[in-house]
Formats: structure tokens, C-alpha cells, sequence
């Protein structure tokens, strides 16, 4: 079972960072999503 620093290291794609698997990618997009909403809510 792969730990969670071998599961969230980013790794280099092209030009600039990006999460190597799919989970990292769904945490930031969680995290967007919160973002946005809690936004909204103060606005």
C-alpha cells in the first residue's frame, strides 16, 4: 500500500507541478469547490 507522500509528491508534467494521481486532483478540485461556495455565502 503506497504511503501518502508517494500518493500526493507532484511530479513534473511539461511545464509546471500537477498531482500525480487522480485523488490529488479530486482534493483540489473539493477544495475549489469550497472555496467558491463559501464565497458565495460571504457575498
Amino acid at each position: 500500500m503506497n504511503n501518502l507522500r508517494e500518493w500526493f509528491q507532484p511530479k513534473v508534467v511539461g511545464i509546471g507541478w500537477s498531482p500525480r494521481t487522480w485523488e490529488g486532483w479530486a482534493i483540489i478540485g473539493t477544495v475549489i469547490a469550497i472555496g467558491a461556495l463559501v464565497g458565495r455565502v460571504n457575498l
